[in-house]
Protein backbone atom coordinates (compact mmCIF):
# COMPACT_ATOMS: atom_id res chain seq x y z
CA UNK A 1 0.00 0.00 0.00
CA UNK A 2 2.77 2.61 0.95
CA UNK A 3 4.79 1.83 -3.01
CA UNK A 4 1.22 2.50 -4.00
CA UNK A 5 0.63 5.40 -2.61
CA UNK A 6 4.44 6.49 -3.38
CA UNK A 7 3.98 5.96 -6.94
CA UNK A 8 0.72 7.86 -7.17
CA UNK A 9 2.56 10.96 -5.03
CA UNK A 10 5.37 10.66 -7.60
CA UNK A 11 3.19 11.02 -10.36
CA UNK A 12 1.76 13.64 -9.29
CA UNK A 13 4.97 15.29 -8.49
CA UNK A 14 5.56 14.83 -12.02
CA UNK A 15 2.40 15.98 -13.93
CA UNK A 16 2.56 18.73 -11.90
CA UNK A 17 5.83 19.35 -13.02
CA UNK A 18 5.39 18.88 -16.45
CA UNK A 19 2.73 20.92 -17.04
CA UNK A 20 4.36 23.77 -15.54
CA UNK A 21 7.40 23.69 -18.05
CA UNK A 22 4.67 23.48 -20.76
CA UNK A 23 4.76 27.10 -22.63
CA UNK A 24 1.47 27.63 -23.51
CA UNK A 25 0.09 30.63 -25.84
CA UNK A 26 -1.44 33.25 -23.47
CA UNK A 27 -5.42 32.84 -24.12
CA UNK A 28 -6.14 36.36 -22.89
CA UNK A 29 -3.78 37.57 -25.63
CA UNK A 30 -5.44 35.01 -28.57
CA UNK A 31 -9.05 36.43 -27.07
CA UNK A 32 -8.08 40.12 -27.27
CA UNK A 33 -6.38 39.71 -31.02
CA UNK A 34 -9.55 37.85 -32.05
CA UNK A 35 -11.58 40.29 -30.31
CA UNK A 36 -10.30 42.83 -32.39
CA UNK A 37 -9.84 41.30 -35.54
CA UNK A 38 -13.67 40.56 -35.36
CA UNK A 39 -14.83 44.06 -34.16
CA UNK A 40 -13.26 45.58 -37.57
CA UNK A 41 -14.83 46.97 -40.44
CA UNK A 42 -13.59 44.30 -42.70
CA UNK A 43 -15.08 41.11 -42.62
CA UNK A 44 -11.74 39.18 -43.67
CA UNK A 45 -9.74 40.42 -40.93
CA UNK A 46 -11.91 38.03 -38.49
CA UNK A 47 -11.43 35.13 -40.72
CA UNK A 48 -7.50 35.71 -41.60
CA UNK A 49 -7.10 36.28 -37.59
CA UNK A 50 -9.10 33.02 -36.93
CA UNK A 51 -6.88 30.89 -39.11
CA UNK A 52 -3.76 32.45 -37.49
CA UNK A 53 -4.97 31.98 -33.96
CA UNK A 54 -5.75 28.43 -34.40
CA UNK A 55 -2.01 27.87 -35.94
CA UNK A 56 -0.44 30.27 -32.94
CA UNK A 57 -2.23 27.61 -30.65
CA UNK A 58 -1.42 24.79 -32.67
CA UNK A 59 2.51 25.65 -32.67
CA UNK A 60 1.78 26.50 -29.09
CA UNK A 61 0.75 23.39 -27.82
CA UNK A 62 3.93 21.57 -29.50
CA UNK A 63 6.29 23.95 -27.51
CA UNK A 64 7.22 21.86 -24.25
CA UNK A 65 8.95 24.50 -22.46
CA UNK A 66 10.36 26.58 -25.13
CA UNK A 67 9.16 30.10 -23.98
CA UNK A 68 11.36 32.08 -26.33
CA UNK A 69 9.09 30.99 -28.94
CA UNK A 70 5.89 31.25 -27.11
CA UNK A 71 6.88 34.74 -26.64
CA UNK A 72 7.38 35.12 -30.29
CA UNK A 73 4.30 34.06 -30.61
CA UNK A 74 2.48 36.49 -27.47
CA UNK A 75 4.21 39.42 -29.42
CA UNK A 76 3.13 38.81 -32.40
CA UNK A 77 -0.71 38.95 -31.30
CA UNK A 78 -0.19 41.64 -28.82
CA UNK A 79 1.34 43.59 -31.73
CA UNK A 80 -1.47 43.34 -33.83
CA UNK A 81 -3.85 44.09 -31.60
CA UNK A 82 -2.07 47.24 -30.79
CA UNK A 83 -1.52 48.01 -34.26
CA UNK A 84 1.90 47.41 -34.14
CA UNK A 85 2.19 45.96 -37.61
CA UNK A 86 5.59 45.98 -38.20
CA UNK A 87 6.69 44.62 -35.28
CA UNK A 88 4.33 41.53 -35.25
CA UNK A 89 5.56 40.63 -38.49
CA UNK A 90 9.20 40.72 -37.36
CA UNK A 91 8.04 38.37 -34.92
CA UNK A 92 6.32 36.27 -36.57
CA UNK A 93 9.18 35.66 -39.19
CA UNK A 94 11.66 35.40 -36.53
CA UNK A 95 9.90 32.06 -35.90
CA UNK A 96 11.47 30.37 -38.09
CA UNK A 97 14.85 31.50 -36.69
CA UNK A 98 14.06 29.58 -33.07
CA UNK A 99 16.13 26.61 -32.57
CA UNK A 100 14.90 23.74 -31.71
CA UNK A 101 12.20 23.66 -33.87
CA UNK A 102 10.81 20.33 -34.96
CA UNK A 103 10.32 20.07 -38.79
CA UNK A 104 6.83 19.84 -38.26
CA UNK A 105 7.17 22.84 -36.07
CA UNK A 106 8.60 24.81 -38.28
CA UNK A 107 6.18 24.09 -40.83
CA UNK A 108 3.41 25.87 -38.51
CA UNK A 109 5.68 28.03 -37.54
CA UNK A 110 5.96 29.00 -41.48
CA UNK A 111 2.54 29.31 -41.61
CA UNK A 112 1.88 31.61 -38.68
CA UNK A 113 4.53 34.56 -40.94
CA UNK A 114 2.30 33.77 -44.08
CA UNK A 115 -0.77 34.19 -42.06
CA UNK A 116 0.10 37.28 -39.89
CA UNK A 117 1.42 38.87 -43.54
CA UNK A 118 -2.31 38.54 -44.78
CA UNK A 119 -3.58 39.82 -41.85
CA UNK A 120 -1.37 42.85 -42.14
CA UNK A 121 -1.57 43.42 -46.25
CA UNK A 122 -4.88 43.06 -45.72
CA UNK A 123 -5.45 45.43 -43.02
CA UNK A 124 -3.09 47.73 -44.60
CA UNK A 125 -3.60 47.56 -47.77
CA UNK A 126 -7.70 46.15 -49.27
CA UNK A 127 -8.46 49.74 -49.84
CA UNK A 128 -5.40 50.62 -51.74
CA UNK A 129 -6.40 52.51 -55.03
CA UNK A 130 -5.46 50.94 -57.94
CA UNK A 131 -4.17 47.46 -56.16
CA UNK A 132 -7.06 46.21 -55.07
CA UNK A 133 -7.02 42.73 -56.89
CA UNK A 134 -3.51 42.51 -56.24
CA UNK A 135 -4.35 42.66 -52.96
CA UNK A 136 -6.79 40.35 -53.21
CA UNK A 137 -4.50 38.11 -54.96
CA UNK A 138 -1.35 38.74 -52.03
CA UNK A 139 -3.70 37.97 -49.33
CA UNK A 140 -5.40 34.72 -51.15
CA UNK A 141 -1.82 33.41 -51.87
CA UNK A 142 -0.54 33.86 -48.81
CA UNK A 143 -2.95 31.95 -46.58
CA UNK A 144 -3.01 29.22 -49.10
CA UNK A 145 0.74 29.27 -48.69
CA UNK A 146 1.83 29.83 -52.53
CA UNK A 147 4.39 31.53 -52.25
CA UNK A 148 5.39 31.87 -56.11
CA UNK A 149 2.29 33.29 -56.51
CA UNK A 150 2.51 36.22 -54.06
CA UNK A 151 5.76 37.76 -55.40
CA UNK A 152 3.75 39.03 -58.50
CA UNK A 153 0.99 41.10 -56.42
CA UNK A 154 4.14 42.38 -54.28
CA UNK A 155 5.90 43.75 -56.87
CA UNK A 156 2.75 45.65 -58.17
CA UNK A 157 1.91 46.93 -54.63
CA UNK A 158 5.22 47.88 -54.00
CA UNK A 159 5.17 50.07 -57.05
CA UNK A 160 1.95 51.91 -56.26
CA UNK A 161 2.30 55.34 -56.13
CA UNK A 162 -0.43 55.78 -53.46
CA UNK A 163 1.73 54.50 -51.07
CA UNK A 164 1.81 56.24 -48.00
CA UNK A 165 5.25 56.31 -45.82
CA UNK A 166 3.75 53.78 -43.00
CA UNK A 167 2.41 51.11 -46.34
CA UNK A 168 6.16 51.52 -48.00
CA UNK A 169 7.62 50.29 -44.85
CA UNK A 170 5.20 47.45 -44.23
CA UNK A 171 5.22 46.34 -47.92
CA UNK A 172 9.06 46.51 -48.06
CA UNK A 173 8.86 44.19 -44.96
CA UNK A 174 6.52 42.03 -46.81
CA UNK A 175 8.77 41.84 -49.96
CA UNK A 176 12.30 41.54 -48.21
CA UNK A 177 10.37 37.86 -47.12
CA UNK A 178 8.71 36.97 -49.83
CA UNK A 179 10.46 38.95 -52.78
CA UNK A 180 14.09 38.80 -51.88
CA UNK A 181 16.18 40.78 -53.87
CA UNK A 182 13.00 43.09 -55.08
CA UNK A 183 14.53 46.69 -53.74
CA UNK A 184 17.88 45.60 -55.28
CA UNK A 185 16.00 45.07 -58.46
CA UNK A 186 14.17 48.32 -58.16
CA UNK A 187 17.31 50.31 -56.95
CA UNK A 188 19.37 48.80 -60.76
CA UNK A 189 16.28 49.77 -62.62
CA UNK A 190 16.41 53.12 -61.21
CA UNK A 191 20.01 53.52 -62.22
CA UNK A 192 19.65 52.14 -65.29
CA UNK A 193 16.91 54.75 -66.27
CA UNK A 194 19.32 57.79 -64.81
CA UNK A 195 22.28 56.47 -67.60
CA UNK A 196 21.59 58.71 -70.81
CA UNK A 197 19.68 56.98 -73.48
CA UNK A 198 17.46 54.99 -70.95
Amino acid sequence: MKKLFALFALAVIFCGTNQNATAQVDTGVVAKFLATAKAAKDGQLGAIASELTGKVQSLGATLGANDVVKGLLDNTLKSLTGGKDSAALTHAFDLVKAAKLTPDQLGIAKQVGNLASAYVVQKNFATLEGSQSDVATLVSSLREGKLTAAIAPVKNIAGNTHLTDGQKTLIKTVADKYAPGLEKAKGTVDAIKKLPGF
